[in-house]
């Protein structure tokens, strides 16, 4: 069975044709693998805009999720021969890569001659992309708040008053104490809240609700709009009501939500705008 693969590439200068290796994609016609590597995007961050980190992140994930899809789709098939992605042929890949956009570069698809495999394609991945790293079903544990307090806090100690316990002392119209992860000023009020999305629903919506009702006593004791922030990271979609409520916040434009692999953004904007304590 023919065996095609292209090589996706991070364009960091396109004058000077200068790339990195991002992802790879492999198909027979009724097999199709595709993985990019975090540990390599993740290393290239500091090099990138932030936008264009998470341009470049989304497109990798796009593809990600299209594939697992039109895999879970086929399972349920008769046979791979019903099956195909329209868009993985050596045609289309072919034109992908004369006339994708700056953002990812695919590689003329070449053949190669093997039997395609999980080790096969592991092979190939780790000859031109990078180490293999496994995945796995069962999403390792972490803590979101101490990666923010970890990534975050040392970065914006001085400009913000970090973890602190506000209570009605603070604003007249907060009616229960709260623990912020930070809060400042420049003008207008900053504050931001790690959220756990991970969280049974019930205690989830009563974190978001608290500091909901913290943004607006804020307001009601300035009298002015604010900033405010939301740190988390996106949950299982298995995790259906969860995974709306973050959809919401995500959306609104009321609350900025930045996941704890970004929080450069929220350094950046503290910096850019001056940002200082909120209390003495």
């Amino acid at each position: 069975m023919r065996t095609i693969y292209s090589i996706l590439y991070v364009n960091l200068n396109a004058a000077l044709n200068e790339r990195v290796s991002i992802g790879l994609l492999v198909s027979n016609g009724s097999k199709n693998y595709f993985k990019f590597s975090s540990d390599k995007l993740l290393a290239l961050k500091g090099i990138l805009s932030d936008e264009r980190y998470r341009l470049i992140k989304s497109y990798l994930k796009s593809i990600e999720k299209d594939l697992g899809k039109a895999a879970a789709d086929a399972n349920k098939l008769i046979s791979e021969r019903d099956f195909k992605n329209d868009w993985i042929n050596e045609r289309y890949l072919g034109y992908l890569s004369k006339y994708s956009n700056n953002i990812i570069q695919f590689s003329e698809p070449k053949v190669i001659d093997i039997n395609l495999e999980d080790n096969t394609f592991k092979r190939i991945f780790e000859k031109y992309i990078f180490k293999y790293a496994e995945e796995t079903n069962i999403a390792p544990a972490f803590n979101v708040h101490a990666i923010v307090k970890k990534k975050l806090f040392p970065k914006i100690a001085e400009r913000v008053n970090i973890e602190k316990t506000l209570t009605s002392t603070d604003f007249e119209n907060l009616f229960a104490p709260i623990d912020i992860d930070f809060i400042g000023v420049n003008g207008i009020p900053v504050a931001g809240q790690t959220i756990d999305f991970e969280k049974q629903h019930y205690f989830l919506e009563n974190d978001v609700a608290r500091f909901v009702s913290l943004t607006k006593a804020i307001e009601l004791e300035d009298n002015s709009r604010g900033k405010y922030f939301v740190l988390g990271r996106e949950p299982q979609k298995k995790t259906n009501k969860n995974h709306l409520l973050w959809e919401q916040i995500r959306d609104t434009e009321f609350l900025e939500f930045v996941d704890v692999d970004e929080v450069g953004i929220i350094e950046e904007y503290i910096q850019k705008n001056n940002v200082k304590p909120f209390f003495e």
